[in-house]
């Protein structure tokens, strides 16, 4: 049983007669929203798919945390509006400005990538914007139940520090009215009245069920949020499980304030680029994002390297490890299809559940799709003119069959792009094939007498062979014939086509070259 399926049934189980199941993740959208905080978003995504496999109804919902203050100026905004964003610290983060000028808020501007990277990976939320809720005076009932209870949350998130908060201490901040800052300090007056003076000098009070400018602070709006929404599962990364983080003082909120039992809520491990050692941070800039990984993943592999188990972390590879995936993915998916069986069961019904929750829906049982090799396709797109010459070429080395459906042209387009968009900016030099226009004089003069006699041998036999086997096996009978070692003919081939002495697979790469190189071989034994 896939780890999403296990916490399906553990849900349902816990509320058997539930109408309706309650999916969350949430982020305050105060800077990149990163490949590593996907990780929950489909960690609730793939729960979500498993709680509609077992037929109940379900909600995932998105929480943005955009009522939350502008706290710091992060890295990678532009320099000119860091001068002015001292300005804006203090104030919701649904209130600053963007700095780039096309969204309406600074918050905005970072959701609306996320929810673009979320549509093309097929997660389908609700979205709730806090800002929205808080000046809707949503949460007026819970927020009266915090600040009757203010004493006994102190006491709660004392246990956890080694300073204890101060007596005046208060679970909700509020607004100012005039500066719209956060600078304030705040007096409970019982009932739904809070008074509060800020430090630009204006004071005010006001009913918080009718006036929505105040706001929980977050290990008090967390656990509300879960009695409010009536949460089931929320998923949250190791810095919220750490000893006395959000998550322990948000169940002990949870149950002992709001008398509400916590949600199921896992930890999950952090997502890392190859090589990289710390947390991603969006202040700090050390981050990559969803739209990075499908500018070289497909939205289906993008998912498929979520579904590991939740507690070990992900390594996501930009360089030739991208190719493991692939293959992975591609390994899966013949599976699934019965096309492949691996010795072990467990195996196999890990690969179907994670194939499963990789695909993009709808999506239907439809025969195996073609699955052209990502590493051939990365020496195919250097050297193929366009798109429709490089489907050619894989149809000539049986790739991909003659006949395609339009979904499996579309397939392999996409993978065409990606393999482009991976050479151009990941590949390493020994994967850049670049077909020189003349061959130098040095390496003419370098050639020996059997080298130039086994390369004048390509041309015919690459016209002669249906397949990269079988042109193969042709390679060998020349390299026999001539006498030579096989690194030996090898080199020279390379040398005669790239300018270097390695390169892709030969056999296959020539089959993808147009006959006009290829000629250059004969040509040079004369």
């Amino acid at each position: 049983m896939h780890w999403s399926d296990s916490y399906a049934k553990q849900i349902v189980a816990r509320k058997p007669d539930k109408e309706e199941y309650v999916v969350e993740s949430g982020i305050t959208p105060s800077g990149i929203v990163h490949a590593g905080n996907f990780r929950e978003v489909l960690t609730q995504d793939f729960v979500y798919r498993a709680l509609l496999k077992l037929g109940v109804k379900a909600r995932y919902q998105y929480v943005w945390d955009d009522y939350d203050r502008f706290r710091k100026v992060p890295a990678g905004v532009p320099e000119s509006w860091k001068k002015e964003a001292e300005d804006y610290i203090g104030i919701p983060v649904s209130e600053t400005p963007d700095p780039w000028g096309c969204h309406k808020s600074y918050s905005e501007h970072f959701a609306s990538e996320l929810i673009e990277e979320n549509k093309a990976c097929d997660v389908e939320a609700d979205y709730i914007w806090m800002s929205k809720e808080y000046k809707k005076c949503t949460f007026a009932e819970n927020m009266k139940i915090a600040l009757e209870n203010k004493d006994s949350i102190r006491e709660i998130l004392n246990d956890y520090r080694k300073e204890p908060l101060s007596e005046r201490w208060m679970p909700v901040r509020v607004y100012c009215e005039k500066c719209g800052k956060d600078t304030t300090s705040v007096e409970y007056l019982g009932g739904y009245r809070l008074r509060y003076k800020c430090e630009c000098g204006h004071s005010g009070e006001f009913d918080f069920r009718k006036k929505g400018n105040a706001k929980m602070v977050w290990r008090v709006c967390w656990p509300q949020r879960w009695a409010h929404y009536d949460v089931d599962f929320e998923s949250s990364g190791k810095d919220h499980h750490a000893s006395g983080g959000s998550w322990d003082t948000g169940v002990r909120i949870s149950k002992n304030v709001f008398k509400h039992e916590p949600p199921i809520g896992p930890m999950y491990e952090f997502v890392y680029a190859k090589g990289q050692k710390e947390k991603m941070s969006s202040s700090k800039g050390n981050v990559f994002t969803v739209s990075e990984l499908l500018e070289v993943y497909e939205p289906e592999i993008v998912r498929f390297i979520y579904t590991p188990k939740i507690n070990r972390a992900i390594e996501v590879p930009f360089d030739e490890g991208v190719f493991n995936y692939y293959e992975a993915y591609d390994l899966a998916e013949r599976v699934f299809f019965g096309k492949e069986t691996p010795t072990n069961d467990r195996e196999k019904e890990n690969l179907v559940a994670a194939y499963e929750l990789s695909q993009i829906r709808p999506r239907s049982k439809w025969q195996l799709p073609v699955q052209p090799p990502f590493t051939f396709l990365v020496d195919l797109v250097q050297v193929a003119s366009d798109t429709e010459t490089a489907i050619g070429i894989l149809q000539r080395t049986g790739h991909v069959p003659k006949k395609l459906s339009q979904r499996d042209i579309e397939k392999v387009k996409l993978r065409l792009k990606l393999a482009k968009n991976w050479a151009e900016k990941y590949a390493p030099e020994k994967r850049r094939v670049k077909i020189l226009e003349e061959v130098p004089d040095s390496v003419m003069k370098g050639l020996s007498e059997r080298q130039r006699e086994a390369l004048s041998k390509l041309p015919d036999a690459v016209k002669q062979a249906k397949s990269p086997a079988e042109l193969g096996e042709q390679l060998k009978r020349i390299v026999g014939d001539s006498g030579l070692k096989p690194r030996e003919f090898f080199e020279a081939a390379y040398l005669v086509l790239l300018g270097k002495k390695q390169g892709p697979r030969l056999a296959t790469f020539l089959l993808s070259l147009d006959e006009e190189v290829i000629e250059r071989c004969n040509q040079i034994s004369r």
